[in-house]
């Protein structure tokens, strides 16, 4: 994910990215480093084992997501993790995280909000198997984005009313005029406020 300028650190343009090993990088767009094979140490930060990893299909799959001073991830068989973003760099730790847990290829998320109050992230829990069989209806879970521990909705807490679709690989969750849009294998969901 590509940050917004930062006012503080020694570096104003910044990305963050992370990989299947579970490391989480911070590097400079201006002078991206480069290959050393005698380590990271010429990119900004390199958070080495942070999030699930372990072995084959294991590891981060999608893409961080950037909030008001805090980077989101959700790695392949573990919860949804908030680090904070501050003088241009991560927190070592995570700030916040999730109940829920991510299987299959972690978590498609996105973040809704009004300006930089009242943040939502919506994050894709894919239940089913690695290769997407199509017989596990994936839930589309909303959190605080101040705090993943806070669950605001998810789409099986109403019965079958809400019931998602097979998730698609890596969609994710687009969020317009007061709707949350789901691609799924079969169909595209819209889900909004009840009439």
């Amino acid at each position: 994910v590509l940050l917004i300028d930062q006012t503080g650190g020694p570096y104003p343009h910044l990305l963050v990215s992370a990989g299947k090993t579970g490391t989480i990088y911070v590097i400079n767009r201006d002078s991206m480093g480069g290959y050393s094979p005698n380590g990271d140490g010429q990119i900004v930060q390199t958070l080495v084992g942070t999030l699930a990893s372990g072995g084959a299909g294991s590891g981060n799959f999608s893409t961080p997501v950037y909030f008001d001073g805090f980077v989101y991830f959700a790695a392949r068989n573990d919860t949804l993790k908030a680090f904070q973003f501050s003088n241009g760099l991560l927190s070592t730790s995570p700030t916040s995280e999730s109940a829920a847990t991510y299987p299959c290829r972690g978590g498609s998320f996105a973040v809704s909000a009004n300006g930089s109050s009242n943040g939502i992230l919506w994050a894709i829990q894919n239940l089913g198997d690695p290769n997407n069989d199509g017989t596990t209806p994936g839930v589309l879970i909303a959190y605080n984005a101040n705090d993943l521990g806070q669950e605001l909705y998810d789409t099986n807490q109403a019965g079958s009313r809400d019931t998602m679709d097979y998730p698609a690989k890596f969609a994710i969750p687009l969020v317009a005029n007061g709707k949350v849009f789901v691609a799924g294998q079969t169909q595209l969901v819209a889900y909004g406020l009840l009439p």
